[in-house]
C-alpha cells in the first residue's frame, strides 16, 4: 500500500489503517487473504475540507473507506435543496454501488473536514473479484448495508415525528463522531441547524424550536454548530416516541 499523503499532518502506518478498518464489522469480517489483498491494491489520498470526492453522474473512480476525517453524502435538487443521506465516519467504506453496476454515481460526496480515503481502483477491484469472486458476496453485503439504512430513513420519515427523528439521528452521529466531554457526548462533526433540517427533512426554524426547548430541559447543549449531548437516556426515550 502507497501510504504518503500530501497535506495531512497524520503519521499513517499499515497497523494504524488496519486498526481504524476493522473497528468496521463488514471488513473485519473479511478473511484474512481478501483483507491482505486489498490492503496491497489500496492506495491513500488526502481531501480538504470542502473537496468533492465526486459528483452525482460521474464514472465510478474507486472503492472508497474513510481513515481520517468524514464525508457527505447528500444530493442537491434542480432548485438547491440539498438532501442529506449519511455522513461516514472513519472505518465506513462507500461508493460499492457504482463499483458493482459500473454505472454513474448515485450521489454527491463531498469532505466535511480535513479528510483520507483509502481507494481501492475499478481496475484492482476487477482484478480481486475476478481472482476471488467470493468477494462479490461480501460487497453484496456492503450494498445490503446501505439498502437497509434507506429503509431505516424512509419508515423515520413516515412513521416518526420530527422530534423522535432528530433525537434518533443525534444519537446515530453520537455513535460514529461522539467524543468525551464532562457534559455528556460531544459531536465532533460542525452541524448548523441548516445542516440538521436537510438530515432529516425538515425547516430550520423547526430544529431552532426542539434545540431551545431541549436545551431548556438539559438534555442537550448546543452552541455555534457544536452539540452535546446531555442527556442521552431522554433521547433515546423521544427517538422511540411517534407521537408530536
Amino acid at each position: 500500500m502507497n501510504i504518503a499523503v500530501q497535506n495531512s499532518q497524520l503519521v499513517l502506518t499499515h497497523e494504524n489503517i488496519l486498526e481504524i478498518l476493522k473497528t468496521n464489522s463488514w471488513f473485519s469480517n473479511l478473511p484474512d487473504y481478501l483483507i491482505s489483498i486489498l490492503m496491497t491494491c489500496a492506495t491513500l489520498r488526502f481531501y480538504p475540507d470542502g473537496e468533492m470526492v465526486h459528483y452525482q453522474g460521474d464514472p465510478a473512480r474507486g472503492l472508497y473507506a474513510v481513515i481520517q476525517g468524514s464525508v457527505k453524502v447528500s444530493s442537491i435538487s434542480s432548485d438547491g435543496r440539498e438532501c442529506v443521506f449519511r455522513y461516514l465516519s472513519p472505518g465506513n467504506w462507500f461508493g460499492e454501488i457504482a463499483m458493482l453496476d459500473k454505472s454513474a454515481r448515485t450521489h454527491d460526496a463531498k469532505a466535511i473536514s480535513p479528510t483520507i480515503l483509502l481507494t481501492i481502483s475499478p481496475k484492482d477491484l476487477t482484478m480481486i473479484l475476478e481472482k476471488h469472486p467470493v468477494f462479490y458476496q461480501f460487497l453484496n453485503i456492503l450494498l445490503c448495508k446501505v439498502i437497509r439504512n434507506a429503509f431505516t430513513i424512509i419508515n423515520d420519515s413516515a412513521l416518526l415525528s420530527v422530534s423522535a427523528r432528530l433525537a434518533k439521528r443525534l444519537l446515530s452521529l453520537a455513535e460514529g463522531y461522539g467524543e468525551p466531554h464532562e457534559k455528556g457526548i460531544q459531536l465532533s462533526l460542525y452541524l448548523t441547524q441548516d445542516d440538521l433540517a436537510t438530515i432529516i427533512n425538515t425547516t430550520r426554524q423547526t430544529i431552532n424550536k426542539r434545540l431551545v426547548a431541549w436545551e431548556k430541559l438539559g438534555w442537550i447543549d448546543a452552541k455555534y454548530g457544536k452539540i452535546i449531548l446531555v442527556n442521552l437516556p431522554a433521547l433515546k426515550q423521544i427517538s422511540e416516541d411517534d407521537e408530536e
